[in-house]
């Protein structure tokens, strides 16, 4: 019987490689350098953030004075026979009851009575921009000598000022006005009434307007979904409520008109 050798066969141990390891030097002025510019960088942010809220906070400042001024101009001073004096902290509330042309009816007329009634046992002043009613103004400077009534209707295809005069006091109604209860969501007229710093209740259809959430601290306006009678007198008093917090109030002015 033959023998079979067996070769071992030795495994060749695997070289250890060595792995060269770069450092990379920093200059320890580059990266002062560094952190200087960082530095400059976040400052100026911070800066400009500053000057931005500075900023918005004196407009903001302007607006509610410029009301206060022109409410005054309006209403703060005697009627013809110095019986009564209205106190500038009352709401001045805009119904915009048709569309400047008259050709819409934006709320059903008898409705916008009950409204209008329900608004009387509330501490407001209204005036109803209605171009299919009769107007109780020949122009809106003749506001003053109306203290002794809660509700004014004012037709602006019947004011017989000229243009210009008109648009001064279109310019100071606006200026003076609070709140603005609409019953579309047209843009233009939104973002006019914004401008003025002017608070709206409104139809929940609008990309301008927000839901006013006191506990959250968000929104900008008092809004209804559903377009009739209680729903809008809900929104109404809900904003009254809340005119009765300066603070509040501010807020949402300033959410408004940035």
């Amino acid at each position: 019987m033959s023998k079979t050798s067996t070769q071992k066969i030795k495994a060749k141990p695997i070289a250890n490689k060595k792995v060269k390891v770069v450092h990379k030097i920093i200059n320890k002025s580059e990266l002062k350098d560094s952190f200087k510019k960082t530095k400059e960088h976040t400052n100026f942010i911070d800066t400009l953030e500053e000057e931005i809220e500075t900023h918005s906070q004196q407009m903001l400042s302007f607006l509610l004075t410029g009301k206060k001024e022109a409410k005054k101009e309006i209403f703060g001073h005697f009627n013809k026979d110095k019986s009564q004096k209205m106190d500038i902290k009352t709401p001045l509330i805009l119904v915009f009851a048709t569309d400047l042309s008259g050709d819409n009816e934006l709320f059903p007329r008898e409705k916008l009575f009950q409204l209008l009634e329900a608004l009387m046992v509330v501490n407001c002043k209204v005036v109803v921009i209605d171009a299919d009613q009769k107007s109780d103004l020949l122009h809106l400077g003749e506001l003053s000598d109306h203290l002794d009534k809660r509700i004014v209707w004012y037709n602006p295809k019947q004011d017989e000022s000229p243009r210009s005069k008109e648009t001064k006091e279109i310019d100071r109604l606006l200026s003076a006005s609070d709140i603005a209860i609409v019953f579309n969501t047209h843009h233009n007229l939104v973002k006019l009434l914004m401008t003025y710093g002017v608070v709206i209740v409104g139809e929940n259809k609008s990309d301008l307007l927000e839901n006013y959430k006191p506990n959250e601290e968000t929104g900008n306006a008092f809004l209804f979904d559903k377009k009739d009678l209680w729903s809008v007198f809900a929104s109404v008093i809900r904003a009254l409520e809340t005119f009765k917090f300066p603070y509040d109030w501010k807020f949402i002015v300033k959410r408004i008109s940035k």
